[in-house]
């Protein structure tokens, strides 16, 4: 018997896994503008594709994850779809605007900000939805994965921390069944112990303390800090929407320039501003995004 004209692996004529494909979701991001380097916002035209559209931002999601979009919970899933769409239309935006061009690709609050419109379907993506097995064998069955599995193999659903103790078991959170962290890693959370309005935050005193003395709960959400030789300076990378990092304001490509005034060039620079910087209570970051240059400033609260 032969299998059919689908995507996946065949067990001779038993368990003959079938795939269906996902779905786009997109986001638009209007009022996004460019102007030329020197000259003002008032000189402004409108940054568009080449159909004549606004920057979008798209990605494929399983049926799941769909299913997510349409009742919009679990909340904290839904949220980090709607930053990876909206991370997706800035960075298309980005990439559209004209050499010798300033823009607000980045820019999210104030008069001249670009705003990440709705988010909508946009037909069938290119990742796999779902999948099953057919023909089980004689007497036996076939694997029943979830669309996690589909696709990677792996069991991972990317569910959210429990807020109530239904969607976290005790196991899967870390935790044994006295409460004890058995993981080795920080149960944060992080909408409590940082708070920023535009590009000011308060964090956490005892938290920022935690991270300068170990900082690899920050590999552990897959944040890295790259040295970019010919730009000498370093680059971020892995910043994912529910992690510390983009609790903080920042993104993947933001650029560091300077912490409190000391430009951070390279490694002896870095550790040089790691040393200088261990009592600080407040740390202003300069990072350019785009062609944007960013301020931050973190200050560390009881």
């Amino acid at each position: 018997m032969l299998a059919p004209a689908t995507t996946g692996c065949v067990y001779h004529d038993t368990c003959i896994k079938v795939t269906s494909p996902g779905h786009d979701w997109c986001r638009n991001l209007v009022f996004a503008e460019q102007w030329p380097i020197g000259s003002s916002f008032d000189e402004a035209v409108p940054i568009l594709r080449p159909d004549g559209g606004v920057p979008r931002g798209c990605r494929c999601y399983n049926d799941a994850e769909t299913q997510i979009f349409e009742d919009k919970a679990p909340a904290c899933r839904f949220e980090a779809f709607l930053d990876e769409l909206e991370l997706a239309a800035r960075q298309e935006c980005q990439s559209l605007v004209m050499p010798g061009y300033d823009h607000n690709c980045w820019t999210s609050v104030g008069m001249q900000a670009s705003i990440a419109e709705t988010h909508f379907p946009d037909g069938v993506g290119t990742c796999i939805g779902n999948c099953e097995y057919g023909g089980p064998p004689i007497g036996g069955s076939c694997p029943d994965p979830n669309p996690y599995e589909c696709a990677t193999g792996g069991g991972s659903d990317g569910g959210c921390a429990s807020e109530g103790g239904d969607e976290t078991s005790a196991s899967d959170s870390g935790l044994d069944d006295t409460g004890s962290d058995t993981s080795g890693g920080m149960l944060l959370d992080i909408d409590a112990l940082i708070a920023c309005v535009e590009l000011d935050c308060e964090v956490d005193r005892a938290l920022a303390r935690q991270l300068y003395v170990d900082p690899s709960p920050l590999l552990e959400q897959g944040t890295v800090l790259v040295h970019v030789a010919k730009l000498q300076r370093h680059v971020l990378q892995g910043v994912e929407p529910d992690s510390i990092v983009h609790a903080l304001g920042l993104r993947s490509g933001d650029r560091l320039e300077s912490v409190n005034g000391i430009v951070i060039r390279d490694l002896d620079s870095a550790l040089h501003a790691y040393v200088q910087l261990g009592d600080a209570t407040t740390l202003e970051v300069r990072i350019k995004r785009g062609s944007q240059w960013l301020d931050f400033t973190y200050t560390l609260v009881p």
